[in-house]
């Protein structure tokens, strides 16, 4: 099974689960040692789960998506975009034109013809 992600594409293999051992031979004491031992591998799994590049070696983009940036600047209280009574500098169309740009008929690598009623500057 191919699994895609954002990131990259991941082969899961499917492994066959051995059938659950049976349990009712063991003694207490030894009962007791496989739940610490299984105690003790949840935990080390667990630690790996949590761990992201601020509290491990691992990379910032290891990090994913999960972890939350904040920003150390302080809010304004201003709104968003250009403040008001800002003159800006927009640069308009003008009726005549200092330079003309002639667009090729054919597309110089596969050599087709170009329509120009769809040509975008």
């Amino acid at each position: 099974m191919i699994v895609n992600t954002a990131k990259s594409v991941h082969y899961l293999v499917m492994v066959k689960k051995s059938p659950p051992r049976n349990l009712s031979g063991l003694r207490h004491g030894e009962k007791d040692i496989l739940i610490l031992t299984l105690l003790a591998h949840l935990d080390s799994l667990e630690s790996k789960v949590h761990k992201n590049s601020d509290n491990s070696s691992k990379p910032p983009s290891s990090d994913g998506l999960t972890k939350k940036m904040s920003s150390l600047r302080e809010p304004s209280g201003k709104p968003v975009g250009g403040q008001p009574g800002h003159k800006g500098n927009t640069l308009e169309r003008t009726a005549q034109p200092t330079d003309t740009v002639h667009l090729p008929e054919h597309c110089p690598q596969c050599r087709h013809r170009l329509p120009l009623e769809q040509a975008v500057l």
